[in-house]
């Protein structure tokens, strides 16, 4: 039975929201250890930014219990309302005096005691945006006109509006997600392989036309060749993990985040956790993550209802491709790219917008019932 409008079913999916809770406090005891040198030298109080962090934990715990109470059809709108007022703020931070610059970017708009970081909440209602325009009218996914080509043009002007900034990473990872979510509705293969044809050299482009951006990638190749200067993050994090091993240094005893590693509590803090608890602790958060990306697949997977199926598969794919990405950027898997790993690091926007989403999952789980897993298309296209 079709249930847009059930939001109180059998009740929340309960691994989620412990494995949730979970990370966030273990995330804050981490960002205090990680953080406790560079806030006591610029605001003489180590404890400057884990009370910051604790604070987006209680905002973000907030944002959870409503968003995990709503109902499907109001999730929609918060989609549709979402999608517009995100684009308006991606067009505002680029205003200069009002959008905060930091690290050759702008991404932040001062709202005065913090600050809002406009990409983080766009990827969220992008996801619940597409799911909507995918499942209002199912048949639209394989007319040319109607289907492909709107979601062709919001990416793109997405796209345009993240680059600009620039925010390289967002922009793969919100590219990566679109194609998920447009297998997985039923768009022709044939389709989405010509969108990949044609993204793969914009990407490459966008690579080899920005030279700190093609620094990263011979770094990542090699990042011996310049350890004090273009390799010096990525070196000081392989550090970590080096002087870590498999039980740590001890809570708090770590030496890199002592101004040695950049973005310590932020970016690289799984560097910090390697040092000082060990391989093992990291392969515990590993192990974590993955159950809880699992479960919010199994959400999306069993849901009864075809938009909260949607929407939940590209939630899901999100955090799956923000904490593989982050994971695989500290450990030198990937090229450097600034990118939070949710709900561990610090980071108010990241945070709480990462708490609203597993909201989201979690008022998904209402109506889960392992009964009709989402299955693609398999009718011929039509260019209409």
């Amino acid at each position: 039975m079709h249930s847009d409008n059930r939001g109180d079913g059998e009740g929340i999916d309960l691994v989620l929201a412990t494995l949730t809770f979970l990370l966030v406090i273990f995330g804050l005891v981490m960002v205090y250890s990680a953080s406790a040198p560079i806030a006591l030298k610029k605001f003489n109080d180590p404890t400057y930014y884990a009370v910051r962090n604790g604070v987006f934990a209680l905002l973000g715990t907030l944002v959870l219990v409503v968003a995990s109470q709503m109902r499907v059809n109001t999730i929609r709108t918060v989609g549709r309302l979402g999608f517009w007022i995100s684009i308006g703020m991606l067009i505002i931070v680029l205003i200069p005096g009002i959008g905060i610059s930091g690290g050759g970017a702008r991404r932040w708009i001062n709202l005065g005691a913090f600050t809002v970081q406009p990409s983080e909440i766009f990827k969220v209602v992008l996801v619940l945006y597409l799911a909507h325009l995918l499942t209002s009218d199912p048949s639209r996914v394989l007319r040319m006109k109607a289907g492909m080509l709107p979601i062709i043009l919001i990416f793109s002007l997405a796209a345009a509006l993240l680059m600009a900034e620039p925010d390289f990473g967002a922009t793969l990872i919100t590219g990566g997600v679109v194609l998920g979510m447009v297998f997985v509705a039923g768009i022709p293969t044939t389709w989405i392989v010509s969108m990949v044809l044609a993204a793969v050299p914009a990407a490459a482009a966008g690579v080899i036309m920005a030279p700190y951006r093609f620094q990263r990638v011979t770094s990542f190749l090699d990042p011996w060749d310049d350890p004090l200067n273009s390799d010096f993050q990525l070196v000081q994090s392989l550090l970590a993990f080096g002087n870590g091993g498999v039980w740590g240094t001890g809570l708090g005893e770590g030496q890199q985040k002592q101004f040695y590693l950049p973005e310590s509590h932020t970016d690289f803090i799984l560097a910090v956790i390697a040092e000082e608890l060990g391989l093992l602790w990291v392969l515990v958060l590993i192990f974590i993550f993955s159950i809880l990306i699992w479960r919010a697949f199994t959400i999306a997977r069993t849901n009864s209802d075809r938009f909260s199926r949607l929407a939940g598969m590209g939630l899901a794919m999100l955090l799956a491709a923000q904490s593989l990405a982050n994971m695989g950027v500290v450990m030198g898997l990937l090229p450097p790219k600034g990118l939070t790993l949710p709900l561990v690091s610090y980071g108010g926007s990241s945070l709480i917008i990462t708490m609203g989403a597993i909201g989201f999952l979690l008022a998904f789980s209402r109506t889960a019932s392992g009964s009709r897993p989402l299955r693609r298309r398999s009718r011929t296209p039509r260019r209409e």
